[in-house]
C-alpha cells in the first residue's frame, strides 16, 4: 500500500480537474436525519460504534431504509449510520463530515486531490454503465464514424475518462475537448432527448436516463449495447466487472482505525445487493425517479432492460485479483494521456476471503 501524505498523488488533466472542482461548490443536502438519506452528515470528529455515510440518492439505500432493514442492522449491531444525500459527495468528504463516500473508481485520484486526504477504496457497487448513442437513422457503427461530430456528455470527467480512453485505443480518436469530436456539455436527463431532436449527433449517457427514447427506438446503441465497461473487460480484463461508477471509498485512517465498522458497513450492503436481486423489479416500481422514468411503459422497459444489463454487483467485497483488473483502468488512461502519466493507482482494502 501507498504511505505518501494526503493529496501527495497526482492530478487528472488539469481540465477534467478544474471542472470536478466547480462542481464541487454545487451541493444539495435534503434535510432531516435518521438511516435513511436525509440531513447532511455529523460534522463532529469520527467515533466508535457511528458510520458518516455521504451517498448520491440511492433506490436500494431507500428500499433498506423504508423495508426496516436499516433499523434491524443498527439495532442488532449497534452501530449508528449517519447519512446525507447529495450529488456533492465530495464537498462534504473534503470538509470531513463523512467516513465513506461513494464515487467512480477512476475518480479516486482527483478526489483526494481535491480534498487532500488520503483514501481506500473498501467495496463495490456498480459497473460504469454509459453507452454511445446515436439516432436510429445514423449509419455510425463505432465511434470513429463520429470525427467532427458533436458528441454530447454531461461532464468531462466520469465515464466520459473511460470512453475518452477506449476511444483512443481503439481508433485513435481524441474525445477531450478541442480533438476529434465537438463535446457539447448538457445536463445529464436531457442527453438523450437532445440527441432524438438532432442537437447533438451523439451521447455517452446513461441507459437508466434514456428510457424512453430507447423505448421508442428514436435512438440506438453502439457497440452491440455494450457499456464501457464491458468494452474495458472485454478488451484488457476478460471476467472482470468493472470499471466501477461507484465504489465505497473511505479516509484510510478511519478505515485503519475502525475495522468493525468497515465489516458491518459491507456487511450491510450485501444484504442490499441481495435485497435487489430478489425485489429489483418492485424497487423499480416504488422508486421510479431514480430511474428518470414515470410511465408504465417506461417502468416496464426498465425492468425488462435491467434485467437483461445488470449493472449492479453481486459481491460488495474483493480481492486483490479484483483490485489489480480494477487498477487497469489507469495503466490504459495513462497509456492514451487521457490522464498524466504519473496519476497513480488508487489503494484497495482487500477483504473478499478474509476472516472478519
Amino acid at each position: 500500500m501507498n504511505s505518501r501524505k494526503p493529496g501527495g498523488r497526482s492530478r487528472v488533466r488539469r481540465t477534467a480537474v478544474a471542472l470536478a472542482a466547480a462542481a464541487a461548490v454545487a451541493v444539495t443536502v435534503t434535510t432531516g436525519c435518521s438511516a435513511g438519506l436525509g440531513g447532511p452528515a455529523s460534522s463532529r470528529a469520527a467515533q466508535d460504534g457511528v458510520i458518516r455515510f455521504t451517498f448520491a440518492p440511492d433506490p436500494v439505500w431507500d428500499y433498506m431504509n423504508d423495508t426496516g432493514v436499516l433499523d434491524d442492522f443498527e439495532r442488532d449491531t449497534g452501530i449508528s449510520i449517519e447519512t446525507s444525500a447529495t450529488w456533492d459527495e465530495f464537498g462534504l468528504f473534503a470538509g470531513g463530515h463523512a467516513d465513506i463516500i461513494s464515487s467512480a473508481s477512476f475518480e479516486v485520484p482527483g478526489l483526494e486531490e481535491q480534498t487532500e486526504r488520503e483514501t481506500v477504496i473498501i467495496g463495490r457497487y456498480n459497473s460504469e454503465r454509459s453507452r454511445i448513442l446515436v439516432r436510429a437513422d445514423d449509419p455510425a457503427q463505432s465511434l470513429d464514424d463520429l470525427r467532427g461530430k458533436r458528441l454530447g456528455v454531461f461532464t468531462t470527467v466520469s465515464g466520459t475518462l473511460v470512453w475518452a480512453a477506449l476511444a483512443k485505443e481503439m481508433h485513435d480518436l481524441d474525445l477531450r475537448g478541442g480533438g476529434d469530436v465537438d463535446l457539447v456539455v448538457a445536463d445529464i436527463q436531457n442527453l438523450s432527448n437532445l440527441l432524438a431532436r438532432g442537437e447533438i449527433d451523439a451521447c455517452i449517457c446513461y441507459p437508466d436516463l434514456s428510457a424512453r427514447e430507447l423505448r421508442e427506438g428514436s435512438v440506438r446503441p453502439l457497440y452491440d449495447g455494450k457499456s464501457s465497461a464491458d468494452l474495458f473487460a472485454e478488451r484488457t480484463a476478460p471476467g472482470h466487472d468493472g470499471p466501477m461508477g461507484n465504489v465505497f471509498v473511505a479516509r484510510k485512517d478511519w478505515a485503519q482505525e475502525h475495522p468493525v465498522e468497515v465489516a458491518a458497513f459491507l456487511d450491510l450492503w450485501n444484504r442490499g445487493l441481495q435485497e435487489w436481486r430478489e425485489n429489483r423489479d418492485e424497487i423499480i416500481e416504488r422508486y421510479p425517479q431514480h430511474f428518470a422514468v414515470a410511465d408504465p411503459a417506461d417502468i416496464d422497459f426498465m425492468k425488462q432492460y435491467v434485467a437483461q444489463h445488470d449493472w449492479v454487483v453481486d459481491e460488495v467485497r474483493f480481492d486483490e485479483k479484483w483490485a489489480q483488473d480494477e487498477s487497469s483502468i489507469f495503466d490504459l488512461m495513462r497509456s492514451t494521456d487521457v490522464v498524466d502519466g504519473d496519476v497513480t493507482d488508487p489503494q484497495f482494502m482487500p477483504t473478499e476471503g478474509v476472516d472478519k
